[in-house]
């Protein structure tokens, strides 16, 4: 029975306190990695003949079906935690024979290694769309790496370029949440197991064989850090909610200019949706929920630092209600990767209307004032006026003539930097491949680890009689 009916029966006030300190209608978030821990944790401790064989055995074998159940079978209201919750079906499932394998663990470092695999495998999710939706940009912007396009400063339109320099300027933003996501991934794959409540265990386990079997990549040095703290995973968040910001930046440029006052581009149709009463609206809904949702970001990354700011050493239960923040974060990241992924393999341009709007409007002053100093040697600030006043005199068609421009579009081809007709998709797409190649890697690593560990929980548990 869980221990909070017993609490029931001593105190009202008790069981109040139970209620409000329990983490258990979160905690189906990280029980598939709770479950995984408790098995590589059995497993080692049978390895080790730390435990009785049958006591093993069973475990495992009501573990793995464990595993095949949804949370809400097992986190009843009336637990504190996922760990009890476990704790009290195992005993019944196994007829008590589970009470052999709590040696050796807390569950201090046991819910930091479940965050940890829970955070490795949110953020390798997200990097594998950031991936996705890089590759489309790119492709994107190699169909349309000449076709013209206003950028705007202050919202407004300030110079002339092309639309493959706005996509590869998304593929750069992309590139760069990615980078920064990808390298808190050290920090986070390192085993806190063996850490116990803090100080350790008597128990005769290998910290580093439980990290192999779990498939973390190396260890925590320190067993406090390892169950007193959440910094690496907070620097996954962190880096979630700054993919975030910068997605729901890309999201309100698609969304102004898919507009019908600039419709230059036509959002995929699985992006879309209509009014209750106008039939003729196209809403971009998950662009703006994608906005709304980085918003969120920014508030919950806040809270997660406020959280731990000041919090001493050692496990503190403030530490639990950083949970679900954590896991909003890193869902929404990986979310959000996942729907810019699938818009970008859909997205459509006008570009004859591209063309239209950067012959309208006056988007290259300086340019021409560049030009113009460049050809006669006069000061830049000379340049710049005399540009001015031929455009409120109306006579600046005479100035392309005097500098032989056939049009404001042939500027673009002239720029020795930045945007220009030109653009070399080698760099980004070799970027590409090569983060491609490593994030392959890690997710592979992941997933054999998981597997071997199934099967060999799967070898032992055969044994039971």
């Amino acid at each position: 029975m869980a221990r909070y009916r017993e609490i029931v029966r001593l105190s009202r006030d008790s069981a109040l306190a139970y209620e409000y300190a329990s983490s258990i209608s979160h905690d189906d978030e990280i029980y598939t990695y709770v479950v995984y821990v408790l098995i590589a944790h059995t497993l080692h401790l049978y390895h080790r003949g730390i435990v009785p064989s049958r006591a093993a055995c069973l475990t495992l074998r009501a573990l793995l079906e464990a595993l095949e159940k949804r949370p809400g079978e097992l986190l009843e209201p009336s637990y504190e935690d996922l760990f009890e919750a476990l704790e009290d079906w195992l005993e019944q499932r196994t007829n008590g024979e589970s009470a052999h394998i709590w040696i050796g663990r807390s569950r201090n470092d046991h819910v930091s290694a479940a965050l940890r695999l829970y955070t490795l495998n949110m953020v390798a999710e997200a990097l594998h769309w950031i991936l996705q939706a890089r590759l489309h940009l790119i492709n994107l912007a190699e169909k349309h790496h000449d076709t013209p396009a206003l950028l705007h400063t202050h919202q407004q339109p300030s110079q002339l370029a092309t639309l493959g320099c706005i996509l590869l300027a998304w593929e750069e933003a992309l590139a760069s949440a990615y980078k920064l996501l990808y390298n808190t991934l050290s920090l986070v794959d390192r085993s806190p197991l063996g850490a116990s409540a803090g100080a350790g265990t008597l128990a005769p386990i290998s910290p580093d064989e439980l990290a192999r079997l779990t498939g973390f990549s190396s260890l925590i040095n320190s067993s406090l850090y390892a169950t007193g703290s959440r910094l690496d995973i907070t620097a996954a968040a962190l880096a979630a909610a700054a993919l975030l910001v910068e997605a729901s930046r890309i999201a309100g440029d698609l969304i102004m200019l898919s507009s019908p006052y600039v419709g230059v581009i036509r959002i995929p149709e699985g992006h879309i949706a209509t009014s209750s009463i106008m039939p003729h609206k196209r809403n971009p809904v998950t662009l703006e929920v994608l906005r709304a949702r980085a918003a969120r970001a920014a508030g919950l990354v806040a809270s997660l630092l406020a959280i731990q700011k000041g919090l001493p050493y050692g496990y503190n239960l403030d530490l639990q209600e950083a949970n679900p923040v954590i896991y909003a974060v890193l869902r929404d990241a990986a979310e959000a990767s996942r729907v810019l992924a699938s818009l970008f393999s859909g997205l459509e341009f006008d570009k004859e209307k591209l063309r239209a709007l950067a012959e309208t409007y006056t988007a290259w002053g300086a340019e021409l004032a560049e030009l113009l100093a460049l050809k006669t040697g006069k000061p830049l600030r000379e340049a710049y006026r005399e540009v001015a006043a031929r455009l409120q005199d109306g006579s600046i068609s005479e100035l392309f003539k005097e500098l032989s421009v056939a049009s404001p579009l042939e500027l673009v081809s002239m720029r020795r930097t930045g945007c220009n007709s030109s653009l070399d998709i080698a760099k980004p797409r070799t970027r590409l491949e090569h983060d491609m190649e490593l994030l392959q890697g890690i997710r592979s690593r992941l997933i054999s680890t998981q597997k071997n560990l199934l099967e060999a929980a799967k070898k032992v548990a055969s044994r039971c009689k």
